[in-house]
């Protein structure tokens, strides 16, 4: 079976998409997600090591799960903005994480998550100014991520491909010491592996003389302040986990209820973690970053990028400390350097791809060691069911 999400809020595509979905040899069924209550994932991990395979959200996606695993092909029908898909396309693929379990596994040389189920192939028909090159990247991505193949991407409005957003951005400006950071993950701050990060970073900062203001996009009461802060200071990073092979649906949410004009220039730089230790996982993401600052307005002030952060959650307390120190010094880093744009910076991804010989030795620490502490984890939970059950087959 093919499905069909069409997250686009307005105007009935459905003729256009069985068109453009004619060739499919198996049936086609399009679900309308605009009238579904559908949340952001908050990446709790509970579908992963609490109740494997069932979202711990109570909405209307879980409908979707079950059609899930009954099909073959996905495809996102979604509208643009920053000429990427937008929060709605991102919001239902964010949510696709009980196709997945705990367990992990290499794939075609990458590090992923065992498939629950079966392999699922994904394509992307999207409507307004896309990046294609960029579209069709992430696309092959989330679906190797899932075990399959990209069914490609289409633009339904082909006149207005390749066309960019022309923002006049600012010549320079004052480095100051004061840093407004917003934390992009939609995790409780409590439990957020990006706020345990922010906290080594920021006491850099200190160290440093620079003075800071945190904000954190997972509680609503904060977004108001975040904005006005962002449009009223000059030197502003955004820090995120990877999701789904890109940022948040989230933060992409946030973004899209930003001015586009600013009163001052600023420069805008980024903090990107992801929970595999190879950078190349995360380069993606830091491209689809690197275009966001001049849309608004701002300067690009560099990405810094780092693996390995989803154990932070399983580590003692020693641990942790030996995993969060790095960031203390990016902090101090930030305000002696001015930015995270110096080259040296790639020494501190490290390492960009696992070799061969350690992938094996990987794999082996994976059977013996990884998947009991995560199962021993798992009932620390509370979890009562193996975490490669299949809840809806």
């Amino acid at each position: 079976m093919t499905l069909v999400l069409n997250t686009l809020e307005s105007g009935d595509y459905s003729e256009q998409i069985n068109a453009l979905l004619s060739g499919t040899d198996s049936k086609v069924e399009i679900i309308n997600t605009a009238g579904m209550r559908i949340a952001h994932c908050i990446g709790c991990n509970q579908c992963w090591l609490k109740t494997p395979g069932v979202c711990s959200i109570k909405d209307d996606y879980e409908s979707i799960v079950k059609k899930l695993v009954k099909t073959r092909n996905l495809w996102i029908v979604s509208d643009t903005r920053f000429r990427f898909i937008d929060y709605r396309g991102k919001k239902v693929l964010d949510r696709i994480m009980p196709m997945l379990n705990m367990y992990l596994t290499f794939r075609n040389g990458w590090m992923r998550h065992e498939l629950r189920y079966h392999a699922l192939n994904v394509g992307l028909i999207y409507r307004g100014i896309g990046n294609q090159e960029l579209l069709e990247e992430w696309c092959e991505r989330t679906a190797a991520n899932l075990g399959g193949h990209s069914l490609g991407v289409i633009a339904l409005d082909k006149e207005l491909n390749g066309a960019t957003q022309q923002v006049e951005v600012p010549s320079e400006i004052t480095q100051a010491k004061h840093v407004v950071i917003i934390n992009g993950s939609p995790r409780a701050k409590k439990l957020s592996n990006t706020d345990k990060i922010l906290q080594s970073f920021t006491k850099g900062l200190e160290e440093a003389g620079a003075t800071y203001e945190l904000y954190s996009l997972s509680n609503r009461s904060e977004w108001d302040s975040a904005r006005e802060a962002f449009m009223t200071h000059n030197r502003i990073i955004i820090a995120m986990p990877l999701y789904v092979e890109c940022v948040p649906g989230t933060l992409l949410e946030f973004l899209e209820t930003l001015p586009t004009k600013r009163e001052q220039p600023a420069q805008l730089s980024f903090m990107l973690h992801g929970g595999f230790e190879e950078g190349r996982q995360l380069r993606l993401g830091e491209k689809f970053l690197k275009s966001l600052p001049s849309q608004f307005g701002c300067f690009y002030g560099g990405c810094l990028v780092r693996g390995g952060s989803f154990m932070i959650r399983m580590f003692n307390e020693k641990q942790t400390k030996a995993v969060l120190l790095p960031y203390r010094g990016m902090g101090e880093f930030f305000i002696e350097k001015g930015s995270f744009l110096s080259p040296e910076l790639k020494k501190f991804t490290s390492p960009e791809q696992i070799p061969w010989p350690f992938r094996m030795l990987i794999k082996v620490l994976f059977k013996l060691v990884l998947k009991k502490k995560f199962n021993n984890f798992a009932k620390e939970w509370g979890c009562t069911k193996p975490l490669n059950s299949k809840p809806y087959k």
